[in-house]
C-alpha cells in the first residue's frame, strides 16, 4: 500500500488544490488543525468511553463489544456533548476550511465518531452512495497518533472519477491504496464519491479514534435540517431550523432511510419512523427529495 502526498505546499493556491482534489479526489494536509483543539476533543471522546465501559482507567479497551445497537447509543451519547461541533468553531480550524473552500463552510449533521477497537475491522464504501444529493466533502480528522499498527484511513486514489458503483463493484485493498501516518492536526478531505475505508486495529489494546464531518459546497442547495410536520404519500414537509417550512416532493427516486439505515420503500413511508416531530436531514434538488434520513 502506498502512502499519501501532503498537499501542504499547495496552501493558498485554491487553482491547483481544486484540480488535486478533482484529479485524485483527496487532499491530504499534515498539521494544519489547531492541535490543541483536536486533543481537547480527543480528550472528551475518551472520557465518554470510558464512561461507557469500553475504555478502562488506563484507556485499554475493555472487549465490551462495540455492536451496531450498542454504537448508534454511543454515537447518541457523543453528539449529545456537540464536540465536533465545538471543534470545527474554532477559529483556526474554520479558517483552514474557509481557505480550502473559498468561502465559510457550512457543516451538516452527519458527523460521526469512529471508534475502532483491537481486531476491528471497517467496510469500504463511498459517501456519496449512503448520503447522495449533499455535493459534500469529507473532512477525515484524526483525534490520536495513528500508526501502521492501528491502521487509519485509506483511500484508493482516483476512484471517485467512476462516480458510485455498486458495493459488489468497489476496489479490494491493493496496491492501488494509500495510507499515511497520522498526528493530531492532520486532515483528510475527501471527494463524496472516493473509495474509502478505516484498515483494520491490529493493535493488542489500543483503540482508534477519529472524527468524520462533512461541509456542503458554498453553491450547492443547502441541506434542510428540522422536524417533520406532515407527510403524505407524496410530500414531506420540514420545519426547517434555518428555512421555514419547507415542502419537499418524494417519489421512488427519493432515498428515504430509517433510524437504523436501511431503505424505506415509498409505499411503506407513511407508516415508518420518517413521522411528524422526527428530527431529520434531507437533500434536495428543484424541490425534490433526494435523500431524506432521521438524527
Amino acid at each position: 500500500m502506498g502512502e499519501m502526498r501532503a498537499a501542504n505546499g499547495l496552501l493558498g493556491d485554491r487553482v491547483r488544490l481544486r484540480a488535486l482534489f478533482a484529479d485524485e479526489g483527496y487532499l491530504f494536509f499534515r498539521g494544519v488543525l489547531d492541535a490543541g483543539a483536536v486533543r481537547a476533543t480527543a480528550e472528551q471522546v475518551v472520557r465518554t468511553l470510558v464512561e461507557q465501559r469500553f475504555l478502562d482507567a488506563s484507556s485499554a479497551w475493555t472487549g465490551r463489544a462495540l455492536t451496531a445497537s450498542v454504537d448508534t447509543e454511543l454515537q447518541d451519547a457523543l453528539n449529545s456533548k456537540e464536540l465536533w461541533e465545538r471543534l470545527v468553531a474554532v477559529p483556526a480550524v474554520a479558517a483552514f476550511f474557509a481557505a480550502i473552500a473559498g468561502a465559510p463552510v457550512g457543516f451538516i449533521p452527519l458527523a460521526r465518531y469512529r471508534i475502532m477497537p483491537p481486531g476491528g475491522t471497517a467496510q469500504v464504501h463511498q459517501d456519496a452512495l449512503l448520503n447522495p444529493g449533499f455535493a459534500m466533502t469529507t473532512a477525515w480528522i484524526p483525534l490520536m497518533a495513528i500508526d501502521a499498527g492501528l491502521g487509519g484511513l485509506a483511500v484508493a486514489r482516483g476512484s471517485h472519477r467512476g462516480g458510485c458503483v455498486p458495493a459488489e463493484s468497489l476496489p479490494p485493498l491493493d496496491h492501488s491504496w494509500l495510507r499515511a501516518d497520522y498526528e493530531p492536526g492532520d486532515v483528510v478531505l475527501m471527494h463524496e464519491a472516493l473509495v474509502h475505508t478505516g484498515l483494520p486495529n491490529r493493535s493488542r489494546d489500543g483503540v482508534r479514534v477519529s472524527i468524520d464531518v462533512r461541509f456542503q459546497d458554498p453553491a450547492a442547495p443547502a441541506a434542510v435540517v428540522g422536524r417533520i410536520t406532515a407527510v403524505d404519500a407524496g410530500s414531506v414537509r420540514i420545519a426547517s431550523e434555518d428555512d421555514g417550512i419547507v415542502t419537499l416532493g418524494v417519489d421512488a427516486s427519493t432515498l428515504l432511510r430509517s433510524s437504523t439505515g436501511t431503505r424505506i420503500p415509498l409505499d411503506g413511508l407513511l407508516a415508518s419512523d420518517l413521522a411528524p416531530g422526527r428530527r431529520v436531514i434531507a437533500s434536495r434538488r428543484d424541490g425534490h427529495a433526494v435523500m431524506i434520513k432521521p438524527l
